[in-house]
């Protein structure tokens, strides 16, 4: 009987592979080609932004890694309105997904954080179990109704880009401050001034994100799909040192196409020395008040 879970979980995977296998990367022959040259340069290339969400499970994770050889880790949203919103949420969480798969293997296990203060909220215990904690800029000040401003749904307006570029290089900065390992989509902007992108993301304005990011050990994302960030700011992270982490963001099951990955591959001419192997930060025992000070335009 002791055996029975791994009977039941290799049976699980069975049938996993014999469903629809729209969860695992295309085999075309050009991904298998961007994955040879990666593998050419010695990179071992890792999804850490695979959300348990719509569809998407550790198992399918755990069999994407196994058909391609792109490492799997998962993550899920803590905080309040989001899926973990308490400890016991983020407990259960842990526990169900740092089991080990049939081949033996345990994917790394992060969240996804999106209150600004919730390092204070976590509990210290569950926070040591994680393997990485990955952040973005998304989600800044509050609404009309009080409620956090996502900056990415369609009705989002903003009058003045300029003023409110100061306080977002804040909001980013602050982000950085946080004990996180990732920072998720660097320098995105809101669709409706994501043409002001060189404007606003002036190259000292850039500086100051990657020497902070630098500085703390956070890694920048690229993201599959997304436009964010762009070339000039990636090669200005990679000559100042930064590292680079790779990532999907699914809201399916659904696997993304690569093609950003492989494209800052080549343009960045990266090295295994280049990718972060993401870390646990110490939580602090106290952060400055979580107020956007502009900084130094």
């Amino acid at each position: 009987m002791r055996y029975l879970p791994l009977i039941l979980a290799c049976l699980s995977f069975s049938l996993l592979l014999a469903e629809d296998q729209a969860f695992l990367y295309p085999q075309s022959d050009a991904f298998k080609q961007d994955l040879a040259n990666a593998r050419l340069k010695g990179l071992t290339l890792t999804d850490y932004h695979i959300h348990i969400r719509g569809g998407m499970t550790l198992e399918k994770a755990g069999l994407r890694q196994q058909a391609s050889g792109v490492q799997s880790a998962v993550l899920e949203n803590f905080g309040r309105e989001w899926p973990l919103s308490d400890n016991a949420k983020l407990k259960d969480f842990i526990d169900a997904h740092s089991q080990p798969l049939p081949d033996g293997q345990r994917l790394p296990v992060g969240i996804q954080v999106n209150d600004r203060d919730w390092f204070r909220q976590i509990d210290p215990a569950q926070f040591k179990r994680l393997s990485y904690v990955l952040a973005d800029t998304m989600i800044q000040g509050v609404t009309a109704e009080g409620k956090p401003r996502r900056l990415w749904l369609p009705g989002v307006t903003i009058e003045d880009p300029e003023a409110w570029m100061l306080e977002y290089l804040a909001h980013t900065l602050r982000i950085l401050d946080e004990p996180i390992s990732i920072l998720a989509n660097p320098t995105y902007l809101p669709p409706c001034i994501a043409h002001l992108y060189d404007p606003l993301w002036t190259e000292a304005r850039m500086r100051q994100v990657i020497s902070k990011a630098v500085a703390k050990g956070v890694a920048l994302e690229v993201q599959a799909g997304s436009d964010f960030p762009k070339p000039a700011f990636l090669k200005l992270a990679k000559s100042m040192g930064a590292k680079f982490s790779f990532g999907s963001n699914n809201f399916d099951d659904k696997a993304k196409y690569l093609t950003r990955w492989f494209q800052a591959i080549a343009l960045l001419d990266l090295q295994p020395a280049d990718l972060a192997k993401p870390k646990l930060a110490t939580l602090p025992e106290a952060l400055p008040p979580a107020t956007d000070q502009p900084p130094t335009p």
